[in-house]
């Protein structure tokens, strides 16, 4: 049975420093956490999109007015829409059983329907997708504990009479059912794939408060961000292949062709993209929002199949084709971009079920086998229903009474509905105790990437589509006598409570280990005491920094860090006899996908070697993420409406280690020392 540990493990508190090094590095530390721990002023709220500052009209004159129909229940029961009326207004909102953002707004409904019932406003959701049945919408309405009656909409016609586009798209018609306001719940989301933000604008409440206070509507249109409305009938998607044999696989279309000779079928060919690409992520169980496992289940999403594809949204892969090499590479050819374009243009049709592929099974277990040590946090953690996105820091102590070499880290969530991405940092300066204590709750909160301390190590991490894998023969990370692993967990919540028990299980490497895995920093130079300042409006603002190896090194991974304005970060290395080697470039920096990415082959980086980094921020208010509206100055901090900058390079000695003290872990302070001897030593060649 393998050796487990837990947050219960008894930790050593006797820790003794000996070396002046370690004093310095200590008071520096203390000096940059000061400046971390300053909380942010507030950002004021932002302007909402309008799309129209006058009531909503269907026609030039004629108000629109909230129709007297019969609609199906989630029960199967009809129900008159007139019979659910709210005395003073009526609130309708369209509604999906596998939308993300929707279901983030459920405990937001729950709570607008609870608060204003006593007022006479009455809450309807209305599912107007189809591929969604009444049993599953019924089964969503349990799930989500949605306290509204909630009514399907076959066909879309009451989406269609009301001009909806969106799941979820609010309507507000008053006592006389009369339509005031039309859109979005609150300015959450800005965008459609991105994270959740603090609300500032609550444009559905204002428009209910006005509306119930005798007011006019001051904004009555704004513009809904979510789900398209899916109305197009699968039944009339079936288009059958002519034979019922098995057909070949068609040819893939060359790029600006739309489907070749042969029809493209589901059956045949983009069931297998399908597996190939997404249904590790999209199934029962899995991360994604929405299954893709059958037919009808493609059919429904097939628009944002073909949107998401095409501008390479998913599967996400953040960096650019051809610079740097790495494992786990989530690239759809465009072939099969194309590919799936034709098929929806042709009306997406279904062909032969003698084509289809065997349905792949997926282990939501130890795929590496039973790990040597696996671990975990003292308890679950309670995810909440709705919000931001939450990254937490869980402290878990280790009492092994030796260094030991860690080979593979395997990541399993607990609950992958909301476990967006998993990394493992390790911490021999005890700094993150002091945070767990500062903190009530079950370990602590931090920032994307940066666990609240200078690490001493990382052991690895998970986000969708990763599949775990051993290190070079020879090589391993070292896990430090004593030292805490802290597994960051970044969540999205779900639109329910959930609760997750994320596990870690490591894999020791085999003797003999002759290298060891270090992390060493790039950034400007001085870090969170650079300096580094983006002032407000710059829409391209840059920001470099370089490091100047003291010896001969290999690179096997690289992972690049900013927060909310980054823009784009490019790392190359210069070596000696001047060659460039490209290491990554990150072309569309988004803060909600930020992992390592490990080389496919250790890149060798010579002594003397230059590693530059050249990384771009947007503090525009054009710019959708931005935290602040209007722009204000950005600073170094760890605060997520701060910034920093960073890429930290996995490296190994290229020279086997002669003892066993070559492999000891080094302390911070060490790291600490070495990027500021290179930085150094880098000015003063440039003097």
């Amino acid at each position: 049975m393998p050796y487990r540990q837990s947050a219960h493990d008894s930790r050593g508190t006797q820790r003794t420093l000996t070396r002046v090094a370690q004093l310095s590095f200590l008071l520096l530390l203390t000096i940059i956490t000061t400046s971390l721990l300053q909380t942010a002023e507030p950002p004021p709220a932002d302007k909402p999109k309008v799309a129209s500052s006058v009531v909503p009209r269907d026609g030039d004159s004629v108000r629109v007015r909230l129709p007297d129909i019969e609609l199906p229940a989630a029960g199967g029961q009809s129900v008159s829409l007139k019979s659910l009326y709210g005395e003073q207004a009526t609130v309708l909102v369209f509604i999906s059983a596998e939308c993300p953002i929707s279901n983030g707004y459920v405990p937001t409904l729950n709570e607008i329907a609870k608060d204003y019932a006593s007022r006479g406003v009455a809450v309807v959701g209305v599912n107007p997708n189809d591929g969604q049945s009444l049993k599953e919408i019924a089964e969503h309405v349990r799930e989500f504990q949605i306290g509204y009656r909630v009514l399907k909409d076959a066909g879309a016609k009451l989406a269609g009479k009301l001009n909806a586009t969106h799941c979820p798209e609010a309507f507000v018609f008053d006592a006389h059912g009369e339509l005031r306001y039309q859109g979005r719940i609150d300015d959450r989301y800005m965008r459609r794939g991105g994270a959740a933000k603090d609300v500032r604008s609550h444009d559905l409440k204002r428009a209910i408060d006005e509306l119930l206070t005798g007011k006019a509507v001051s904004v009555a249109k704004t513009e809904a961000v979510g789900c398209p409305i899916v109305a197009r009938s699968v039944a009339t998607k079936r288009v059958k292949t002519a034979t019922n044999d098995p057909s070949p696989p068609a040819p893939l279309p060359q790029k600006g062709e739309r489907g070749g000779e042969q029809l493209i079928t589901y059956s045949r060919d983009v069931s297998r993209v399908l597996q190939k690409h997404c249904q590790q992520c999209h199934r029962p169980g899995g991360i994604g929002p929405f299954a893709l496992l059958t037919y009808d289940q493609a059919v429904s999403w097939a628009d944002d199949i073909q949107s998401f594809t095409a501008d390479r949204t998913m599967p996400p892969w953040k960096p650019v084709d051809g610079f740097g090499e790495f494992h786990n590479r989530r690239v759809m050819p465009q072939a099969e971009i194309d590919q799936l374009a034709a098929w929806v243009k042709a009306g997406c049709p279904e062909g032969n079920a003698k084509d289809l592929p065997e349905p792949l099974t997926f282990n939501d277990s130890w795929t590496m086998g039973e790990p040597d040590v696996i671990i975990q946090p003292s308890e679950s953690f309670e995810v909440y229903a709705s919000g931001k996105d939450i990254y937490r820091c869980f402290v878990i102590p280790t009492n092994f009474d030796h260094d030991v070499y860690v080979t593979a880290l395997e990541v399993l969530p607990g609950s992958a509905k909301v476990v967006h991405h998993v990394i493992a940092f390790l911490d021999t300066s005890h700094r993150s105790e002091e945070l767990d204590a500062a903190d009530p709750g079950l370990g602590y909160a931090t920032n994307a990437g940066f666990p609240g301390f200078f690490p001493a190590g990382g052991l690895g991490g998970w986000a969708p589509g990763n599949s775990p894998r051993r290190l070079p023969e020879g090589m391993a990370k070292v896990l430090p006598k004593g030292a805490n692993i802290v597994m960051q967990v970044h969540y999205h919540p779900s639109g329910k409570p959930e609760t997750d028990l994320t596990r870690l299980g490591l894999h020791f490497a085999k003797p003999p280990v002759t290298r060891a895995v270090r992390s060493i920093p790039v950034m400007p130079a001085g870090g969170p005491l650079s300096g580094m300042k983006i002032p407000a409006g710059a829409k391209y603002h840059e920001v470099t920094a370089s490091l100047t190896l003291p010896r001969d090194l290999m690179a096997i991974a690289i992972t690049p860090h900013m927060h909310l304005i980054g823009r784009d970060m490019k790392v190359t290395a210069k070596l000696p006899d001047d060659t460039v080697v490209p290491l990554i470039h990150i072309q569309n920096w988004d803060f909600n996908w930020q992992e390592g990415y490990a080389f496919r082959e250790p890149v060798s980086l010579p002594r003397g070697t230059r590693v530059d980094m050249v990384a771009h921020f947007d503090n525009s208010a054009e710019n959708p993420t931005n935290p602040r509206n209007p722009p204000q100055l950005v600073k170094w901090g760890e605060q997520t409406t701060d910034e920093m900058c960073i890429a930290f390079i996995e490296v190994v000695s290229r020279e086997a280690a002669k003892s066993p003290a070559d492999l000891k872990a080094p302390l911070p302070g060490d790291l600490l020392f070495d990027f500021l001897k290179g930085e150094f030593g880098r000015r003063k060649q440039q003097k």
